[in-house]
C-alpha cells in the first residue's frame, strides 16, 4: 500500500505523520499521476479527488473508488473486504 500526495515533500512527510500512515506517502507535486488517473480538478477545487485503486501486478485496476467532494473517501472495511476476495480467485 501506498498513498500519493500532490503535496511536495514537505507536505507528504506532514501529512504521513498527521494520519499515522504505517506506509509510504509519496509525493507528486506535479500531479502527474492524479492527472494520469483522471482525477485531478475532477471536482472543480483545483486539487486531487481522494481515490483509492487495487492495482494487480500487471498494471491493470481490480477495483476502484473516487469520492464525490473532498471528504468522501473509500470506505477501508469495503477495501479490505475487496482485498480478501480478490485473494481467493
Amino acid at each position: 500500500m501506498v498513498a500519493i500526495s500532490t503535496d511536495g515533500i514537505q507536505g507528504a512527510s506532514q501529512m504521513k505523520g498527521l494520519v499515522s500512515a504505517e506506509y509510504p506517502v509519496l509525493a507528486d507535486p506535479g500531479a502527474v499521476v492524479a492527472k494520469a488517473y483522471g482525477v485531478f480538478d475532477l471536482l472543480g477545487d483545483g486539487v486531487s479527488a481522494p481515490a483509492a485503486y487495487i492495482i494487480d501486478k500487471d498494471r491493470s485496476i481490480l477495483w476502484s473508488y473516487v469520492g464525490s467532494s473532498i471528504g468522501d473517501r473509500a470506505n477501508p472495511q469495503r477495501l479490505l473486504a475487496t482485498l480478501a476476495e480478490l485473494e481467493g480467485r
